[in-house]
Parts: structure tokens; C-alpha cells; sequence
């Protein structure tokens, strides 16, 4: 089979186009012909040598969408069937053929292809988590979203509304159309030195929820626009961990989902509350192009590779 694979962890043009023997699924597993992988900044971090005790060569990709192709006892699905799966953190998904545990895989959102449901797995997973499962958004309730333009937050924004949540963000000023045509209320730029204040003058008393996906300094302003005794959810990103003060309470956290996961957020897109966002799309051989673009940051929506 084809992959785009690392043979040293030294980074993203470590990443070559390459030939590897064809997998053949265990017990509790399924061989999925890949059509779509979506690429995430995890993907950029395995391969920079974060995460010590990766065998190599490393096949980066850590969400696929295809056909099952084969299956290992107890697989829980069949030959053919169109599915879509965490991969997590063994990767894989850069290649033609991937393997993928029975329970971290579920049947494709029939409203979506198949690199629109890639792009899902990850982004949208820990939008879900972040918001309902951790942060307890209600409705009625106001979120603030940093980093709402990117394949996380295009996800969160649409959750959020979807939950009857108000909900404003933060973005850079050529993304605020795109977030206004998702469901949000009013979207802020970070660039202002004023825009927590501008936050607290339409919020008055400060948002219920933070949910940040950007880290550093952003995470720390959006802190000044949560209300005293409200709540904090950041995703895992290097740099100092989050710091809580005026009662209010969160946590960081990072997502890896499975099946219970994925057939929630099919449900959503079926249901039309949530549409996928991949904006930009780039076949296998340019998956180093594509990890350089997830790097560079201030992407919008979720960047994928389409394979086959």
C-alpha cells in the first residue's frame, strides 16, 4: 500500500511518500480502505518526537473515513460497511489501508463524504467532550470560543448553537463572516487590545463558559471575560497551565473518543446541527503541504487528505 510515512521523528519533512506491506486485521479489529484522513496538529506533534516510543517507520494520522475491507473476529462490522474512526495514538491513517479497533470506529454520518467525516473524528470529538461532557453548556447559557475559525472550533461553534447555547468568539477579522454564517452571535478579534472588554460590554457580568482552543495569551485575556464563578475548559496546549481565579472552576483536557462518540456526532450531522467544515482538501501526495499548512496555524475549518 502507498503511505505517507516518517522513517525518523524529526519533524514534518521527515514525512515522504513510501510503499509498506498491506495490514491484516486481529481480533477486535477492522482493515478500512481509506478515502479521507484528516490532519490536526497532532499529527504535527507525533511527529516532531513528542510522544517518546513510537516505532518507526511512523505512519502519521490519527482519523480516517472509508470501507471496511476486511475484519478480525469480533470486529463488529462487516465487509464494506462505510465507516469512520479514531485511530489514536497508534496513527496510521496517511495510507491507503489502516487498521482500527471495533471500539473506536462507528458507521460513517450519511450526510457527509468521506473526508468531510475524517475531518470529524478528532476536532469535532473534542469539541463535543469539551463542551457537553466537560464544560455542561446549557441553554440559554453564553460560551466564548478563542480559536472558533480552526477545525475544533468551526465544530464547537455549531455544537454549542445546536445545545441553545448563546454563543461569541474570537477570531482574526477575515474569518468573522464564515463564523457568523455557523450559528455565532458577535466574533471578537484577539488582535484588539480591548476585546475581553468588548466581550463584557455585550455579555454584561462576563460569559458562563470558556471554551478555548488557541493557549497562551488569548486563553489567558478570554479568562477576564468569564463571569465570576463561571466555568473554564481549555484544550492541551504547550505552554503554562491554565490559572483559575474569582470562583471559577474548568480544567484542560485532551479528547480521543471512540465509538459512543462518533455515533453522537453522526447523529448531530444527520440531523443537519452540524455541518463538517473541510475547507481545504489535498490528496496523499502532498500530506507534508498539509501538515506545514496545520503547523502554520490560523487555518479554517479542518484541513484533510483525500486517498484512492
Amino acid at each position: 500500500m502507498r503511505a505517507a510515512l516518517a522513517r525518523q521523528l524529526s519533524g514534518i519533512d521527515s514525512v515522504e511518500l513510501g510503499e509498506l506491506p498491506d495490514p491484516a486485521p486481529a481480533a477486535g479489529q477492522a482493515l478500512i480502505r481509506v478515502h479521507g484522513a484528516g490532519v490536526g496538529p497532532w499529527d504535527v506533534g507525533f511527529l516532531s518526537g513528542g510522544f517518546p516510543g513510537l516505532a518507526v517507520p511512523f505512519v502519521p494520522g490519527q482519523e480516517v473515513a472509508g470501507v471496511v475491507e476486511a475484519v478480525g473476529d469480533g470486529a463488529g462490522v462487516q465487509p464494506g460497511e462505510r465507516v469512520y474512526a479514531v485511530l489514536f495514538p497508534a496513527g496510521g491513517g496517511f495510507a491507503e489501508l489502516a487498521l482500527a479497533s471495533a471500539d473506536r470506529l462507528a458507521p460513517m454520518p450519511g450526510k457527509a463524504n468521506f473526508v468531510e467525516a475524517a475531518g470529524l473524528v478528532i476536532a469535532a470529538g473534542t469539541a463535543y467532550e469539551g463542551l457537553v461532557d466537560r464544560g455542561r453548556l446549557q441553554a440559554g447559557e453564553t460560551v466564548l470560543i478563542t480559536a472558533a475559525a480552526g477545525g475544533v472550533g468551526s465544530a464547537a461553534v455549531q455544537i454549542a448553537a445546536a445545545a441553545g447555547a448563546r454563543v461569541v468568539a474570537v477570531a482574526s477579522p477575515p474569518n468573522h463572516d464564515y463564523l457568523l454564517s455557523l450559528g455565532v452571535g458577535e466574533v471578537f478579534d484577539y488582535h484588539a487590545p480591548d476585546w475581553t472588554q468588548q466581550v463584557r460590554a455585550v455579555v454584561p457580568g462576563g460569559v458562563d463558559l470558556l471554551f478555548d482552543g488557541a493557549g497562551g495569551q488569548t486563553r489567558d485575556q478570554a479568562l477576564a471575560a468569564v463571569r465570576d464563578g463561571g466555568r473554564a475548559i481549555s484544550i492541551v496546549l504547550q505552554g503554562t497551565p491554565l490559572q483559575l481565579e474569582r470562583g471559577i472552576t474548568g480544567e484542560s483536557f485532551a479528547a480521543h473518543g471512540g465509538r459512543p462518540r462518533l455515533e453522537q456526532l453522526a447523529a448531530l450531522v444527520d440531523s443537519g446541527k452540524l455541518r463538517p467544515q473541510a475547507e481545504t482538501v489535498l490528496p496523499l501526495d502532498q500530506a507534508r503541504e498539509a501538515l506545514a499548512r496545520v503547523a502554520a496555524g490560523h487555518t479554517r475549518g479542518k484541513i484533510a487528505l483525500q486517498i484512492g
